[in-house]
């Protein structure tokens, strides 16, 4: 390093605004599990009521508030955090992107997953949190 002021320890605003994100995200997060549980065990997805579609998608409303926590933070970040960040989201959304087309083209052909959607979610996901570490480490 070439000067006191370079350092790999993060500075206070930036532990202040890590803490603000992980407060609303694990908020949300919680939010998110408590209610895909309650609908998967209470809901009667298997049956025939059309109510069965509204419980369906009710975990998808705290899931929106995971997603505006990461807006919150995107804002909130500095330009090399925000880099990081943005690298390992385009690289997540790329991924998800070429999974979701593999996977469509498959359905074409004849083979239909019913976990596709997870599947799609799964390498985005997985794809994003490698490419941030990938990324901060340059």
């Amino acid at each position: 390093m070439t000067s006191d002021l370079d350092t790999r320890s993060r500075s206070q605003g930036d532990r202040h605004r890590s803490r603000a994100y992980l407060r609303e995200f694990s908020a949300w997060m919680g939010g998110y599990v408590v209610v895909l549980v309650a609908v998967l065990l209470w809901g009667g997805l298997g049956g025939t009521d059309p109510w069965r579609f509204v419980l369906a998608a009710l975990p998808a409303v705290p899931a929106a508030g995971v997603a505006w926590a990461v807006l919150r933070h995107v804002r909130r970040i500095d330009e090399y955090q925000r880099r990081i960040l943005l690298e390992g989201l385009a690289a997540g959304f790329a991924l998800a992107m070429l999974a979701a087309v593999t996977l469509g083209l498959l359905a074409t052909a004849g083979l239909v997953l019913a976990a596709g959607p997870w599947l799609i979610y799964g390498v985005g996901m997985v794809t994003w949190a490698i490419a941030g570490g990938v990324a901060g480490r340059r």
